[in-house]
């Protein structure tokens, strides 16, 4: 399959009227902000559209408007005119709406992985997109579409969020100037930064103390891991996407090179997501061995077996990355008092 144009998109969304939109499974800011901008966008051109997803919002994105869109899985009967998925590399990744995508007329594929299979007969898919956001806001545009806050709020969300608050390395001038647009329709920052980031469930913040209770280093390879048993999520009352972000405490320690999370999910599998904070060294390389992918930086992988087995082969492989690239840059070791939390539990 071919990636389109923009140009080509935006005949495909022009030409047909009825749409169901779905991001991945564990549905991030990005996921979730982009398909509620393009469905209300898309309602503007009087086109009719229903949002599900294979799972339900976090708690933290209940605050976006989604003016009667979003709907449960389970209700979603019939076929559509086209499938739009956001923000995943291969179709197995709406989860269980695969079934609604397969039965409907076309697909249209949104994404900025690298790693995406191309498996719509439509792919927008733009790498140098700091968010699928951005890449919805070029539509919209193109679409003619006249934004207001509830699109704004949508895409700031999206941005906001795949860019670590604008801190990562895939922020660009372009994601500021996007961001500029979207304040003159009067998105609150300081109002969105808080419901994304200051709404926790006690359970949620249980669930942070058991992760961090399981990092692990390797202090001479700058490895950095936790461990997330489906037991964690139990005894604390959370799910999958409550998990989210724990991640970048482990990558925020002094000397780290690589932040690695393993979450147990059912079916004896393990999430596995990848964090590089040195841009020589690209976790996308780690997660395509494993049948994953993302991005330079930021990636993930899925994979059948238990948490040690599945720990043990990222590792390995993670420790073969490093060092095939550690003659570009010098090796420190973790500095500080990390060393203490060297552990070999889990």
């Amino acid at each position: 399959m071919k990636n389109n144009s923009l140009k080509e998109i935006v005949r495909a969304f022009r030409k047909y009227d009825n749409y169901i939109l779905s991001t991945h499974i564990s549905p991030d800011g990005d996921g979730i902000g982009s398909e509620l901008a393009l469905g209300f966008g898309l309602k503007k051109l009087g086109k009719k559209v229903t949002i599900a997803n294979s799972d339900p919002f976090p708690a933290n994105y209940e605050f976006l408007p989604c003016d009667g869109m979003l709907k449960n899985r389970e209700e979603i009967k019939g076929s559509y005119d086209v499938a739009v998925s956001l923000e995943c590399p291969g179709l197995d990744r709406v989860g269980k709406m695969k079934k609604v995508f397969l039965k409907s007329g076309r697909i249209i594929n949104l994404d900025h992985h690298m790693s995406n299979e191309f498996f719509g007969d439509y792919n927008y898919v733009d790498d140098g997109s700091a968010a699928v956001g951005e890449q919805v806001f070029d539509i919209l545009f193109e679409l003619g579409v006249k934004l207001d806050l509830n699109i704004a709020t949508c895409l700031y969300t999206s941005l906001l969020t795949d860019t670590g608050s604008f801190s990562y390395s895939n922020t660009t001038r372009r994601t500021h100037e996007i961001v500029i647009e979207l304040m003159k329709y009067g998105v609150n920052p300081s109002e969105v930064n808080q419901n994304v980031y200051e709404v926790s469930s006690l359970g949620k913040i249980q669930l942070l103390g058991r992760a961090i209770n399981s990092l692990c280093i390797d202090e001479r390879y700058g490895i950095a891991w936790t461990v997330l048993a489906k037991k964690d999520f139990e005894d604390t009352g959370t799910n999958y996407s409550d998990s989210e972000g724990i991640i970048n405490y482990a990558r925020s320690i002094k000397g780290v090179n690589i932040a690695i999370s393993f979450t147990e999910i059912h079916g004896e599998r393990v999430k596995i997501s990848f964090r590089s904070k040195r841009n020589e060294i690209d976790v996308n390389k780690i997660a395509l061995f494993f049948a994953g992918g993302g991005h330079k930086r930021a990636s993930g992988a899925l994979q059948k077996g238990t948490v040690n087995e599945v720990k043990e082969k990222v590792l390995k492989k993670t420790i073969e990355v490093i060092k095939s690239v550690s003659a570009g840059f010098k090796l420190k070791p973790v500095l500080g008092a990390c060393g203490t939390l060297t552990k070999k539990k889990r």
